[in-house]
């Protein structure tokens, strides 16, 4: 195989692997900082609702009965504004997810196509390759006939000539 083809072929998987690589990368940097924030986050909402609530029961104990009405409002509310939170954080994951699909399968997609220029360029190459060996061997077999041909004329007239110096 020619040596120039290999090296190109090596070099362009090389680069289809990096580039593949790198978008691993990028997405698993991607997937490791959005589950950060997501753990901050749940983390810091966490303790403010904990505040609230060790707030509010401090509040009750001390016999505020009047305040039970307004804490349960404020709990309702807080468990409102978490699930729009919550929603709100869904809703960003599945279209950032969904951006990392599509740009995967454009990625994908190019390299299929380069993929199969490489094979199909590989595949003329032994095409050619094999035209030109068949030529090349073609060409011994004519020049080892005709090298054969001329020792046989050669044999042959020393036998003539050995023969008529015995007849004489």
């Amino acid at each position: 195989m020619d040596q120039e083809l290999v090296q190109y072929l090596d070099s362009r998987f090389q680069s289809v692997y990096s580039q593949f690589q790198e978008l691993h990368g990028e997405m698993t940097a991607e997937l490791q900082g959005f589950r950060g924030e997501m753990t901050e986050g749940f983390q810091e909402l966490r303790g403010e609702v904990t505040a609230e609530l060790q707030g509010f029961r401090g509040e009750m104990t001390e016999g505020f009965q009047g305040l039970r009405g307004e804490m349960t409002a404020e709990i309702q509310w807080l468990r409102e504004e978490m699930h729009e939170g919550f929603q709100g954080l869904r809703g960003e994951m599945t279209a950032g997810l969904e951006e990392v699909k599509r740009h995967s399968g454009v990625l994908v997609e190019g390299l299929r196509h380069e993929l199969q220029l490489v094979a199909e360029g590989f595949i003329m190459h032994i095409q050619v390759q094999h035209v030109q060996e068949r030529e090349y061997h073609d060409r011994q077999h004519q020049e080892t006939r005709a090298l054969i041909r001329s020792i046989y004329d050669e044999l042959r007239q020393r036998v003539e000539n050995l023969e008529q110096k015995r007849q004489n």
